[in-house]
């Protein structure tokens, strides 16, 4: 007998609808209220949500669902939406679809780097504006090429960045606190220590995941460590980063930044980020690719893994669970 799966949201792709159609019961929801999910997940084996600005699997949801095994998202996260320590605690299996956002994430990467270092930026900027041939405007730009870079978080975002950066460059390091000296050294890769990353590293990205022991890892001493010149990128999370130490940082030393995330988003009108050249700023889009659309075959590949009685690969253990990022 087929599972009961119910999608509180409509599926965008017709082809891994298929899929689903194919190994569960599929039912499609107009809702993903917490409290219509309530009402209806008794008869189901698993619920699946979309993004949302409020928690949708909640303690409550999960315990009118005697039948319940399955708990994920649509999207590459499952804390904004999903309790998903006290799904494990009940033995669930807690999926998400973050496998299709480590491309796209680290291609957006790759372009905040390059327009960064080449300045690509502002000179478009500046030729709208007040300047419109602003060819020595400023100094004299850097090729990505054979430049020491570091990563810090070897996630799947982080993995995945590395591998693009191959492409550009072998002198990679990693900061990370599950890869073994030995297991960097097969890879390629030097691990480093927090302080040696940016000590080091002429191009330093931040993808590790944001929770409670990440809160403000990046600070002041940090800034003050990076060589003249280094390019410090964050596509993580703006909380793991004291903000305002670090637009002091890039007021007071020839240093450049490239922020996808911030600390307070939307980012105030205010905010003395906005007033340097040194900075490259975009609001919070690094996930935004149409590729990232490739979800939906990803979730019918973990769903199909789940029916199949197998384990999904994106299937969360406390421990993955402990370093995710709300969402």
């Amino acid at each position: 007998m087929k599972p009961k799966i119910l999608f509180a949201c409509k599926i965008a792709d017709p082809s891994a609808r298929a899929r689903l159609e194919a190994v569960c019961d599929l039912t499609e929801a107009e809702t993903a209220d917490p409290a219509e999910l309530a009402r209806h997940v008794p008869a189901f084996d698993g619920i699946i949500v979309p993004f949302t600005s409020e928690p949708l699997i909640t303690r409550e949801v999960m315990d009118a669902a005697p039948n319940l095994r399955l708990v994920g998202t649509t999207y590459g996260g499952v804390r904004q939406n999903v309790d998903d320590l006290y799904a494990l605690e009940k033995g669930l299996t807690v999926i998400h679809t973050g496998a299709s956002r480590v491309r796209p994430m680290a291609e957006y990467t790759l372009a905040l780097i390059l327009s960064s270092l080449m300045q690509t930026h502002n000179y478009h900027h500046y030729m709208r504006g007040e300047d419109p041939w602003p060819r020595t405007r400023f100094p004299r730009t850097r090729m990505l090429r054979g430049r020491s870079a570091g990563v810090i978080g070897y996630g799947r975002i982080g993995q995945g960045i590395v591998e693009m950066l191959r492409s550009f460059t072998d002198d990679l390091s990693v900061q990370s606190n599950h890869l073994t000296e030995a297991e960097a050294g097969a890879a390629g890769l030097k691990k480093r220590e927090l302080d040696d990353i940016f000590r080091a590293c002429e191009v330093i990205v931040l993808a590790g995941g944001y929770y409670p022991a990440t809160h403000h890892m990046i600070r002041r001493r940090h800034f003050d460590l990076m060589r003249e010149d280094a390019l410090f990128v964050n596509i993580a999370r703006g909380k793991m980063v004291h903000e305002a130490e670090m637009a002091a940082a890039v007021r007071e030393r020839p240093i450049y930044l490239a922020l996808d995330v911030f600390e307070e988003e939307p980012l105030p009108s205010d905010n003395p980020l906005r007033e340097s050249d040194r900075v490259l700023m975009t609001p919070h889009r690094a996930n935004n690719p149409i590729e990232f659309e490739q979800r939906w075959q990803t979730l019918a590949d973990e769903i199909e893994a789940f029916c199949a009685g197998q384990t999904p690969e994106s299937a969360l253990t406390p421990e993955r669970a402990a370093v995710m990022s709300e969402s």
